[in-house]
């Protein structure tokens, strides 16, 4: 089954046993399985089934990403505030809800804890059954502009060019300019003519529209990176010279 999207390099067996010693903790055989491809990233699937309702929906929750070694929590800020029994690892943190793993019983289980609303609901038996539950289902495109960061990225990593475009013109004045520019940079380095002209799309929005909030020497880099490629050279003069008047 095809769990990861994106992802950094494959952790060593070193590097978890490690980690394992570290914590006095075994991982599920599975989720060593997993960073032995990549040591955390985005995955492919977005949603598993839930048994009562959460803030994210009536009958599933999300989850954007799997945690490497370096990112899994064994202590959190909210539990400062509500301690659960046992020992919990989180792979996956959305604002105060909370996956992770479970060591209450003789198998870690998985769990989702929504530290706002005290609400903790075993999802799975063992992490191997977790993955099986995974699914993709498309977001709703309407929230866009109030996604978290991670879900976005998530989004982004799946889409087409055409809904590529449609997400970043949903976020044309998004807070995080600098995460923002990063990605205009990404299309416009992209090797694919259709990402790259939407890449300059954008960035034109941004300097016609919002060029008081940009960083101008991000913006200078992207400048100088076009004109080096010699892409769509009539626009491109036309940015650069709404840039610097």
């Amino acid at each position: 089954m095809a769990i990861w999207l994106l992802g950094d390099r494959p952790a060593l067996d070193s590097e978890m046993s490690t980690w394992e010693q570290m914590h006095n903790l075994s991982l599920p055989a599975a989720y060593k399985d997993l960073l032995r491809v990549h040591n955390g990233g985005i995955l492919a699937k977005n949603h598993f089934p839930v048994a009562e309702p959460t803030s994210y929906g009536l009958a599933d929750a999300e989850i954007y990403t799997i945690a490497g070694l370096n990112d899994l929590k064994r202590h959190i800020q909210e539990e400062q505030d509500v301690e659960l029994p046992g020992t919990q690892i989180y792979f996956h943190q959305d604002g105060h809800r909370y996956i992770g793993l479970d060591y209450q019983m003789a198998e870690a289980r998985v769990i989702y804890v929504d530290f706002e609303t005290l609400q903790t609901l075993v999802v799975a038996e063992n992490f191997e059954q977790f993955l099986g539950m995974l699914y993709f289902s498309p977001f709703n495109m309407n929230f866009v502009p109030d996604y978290p960061l991670e879900k976005l990225e998530q989004m982004l990593a799946m889409a087409n060019v055409k809904k590529t475009l449609e997400i970043l013109q949903l976020l044309e004045d998004y807070a995080a300019k600098n995460w923002y520019l990063t990605q205009i940079d990404g299309l416009l380095h992209s090797e694919e003519a259709p990402y790259r002209q939407a890449g300059i799309e954008l960035l034109e929005n941004q300097i016609y529209y919002f060029r008081r909030k940009l960083d101008a020497k991000c913006v200078d880099s992207m400048l100088q990176w076009l004109e080096s490629q010699h892409f769509w050279p009539e626009k491109v003069a036309e940015l650069r010279k709404e840039w610097e008047d």
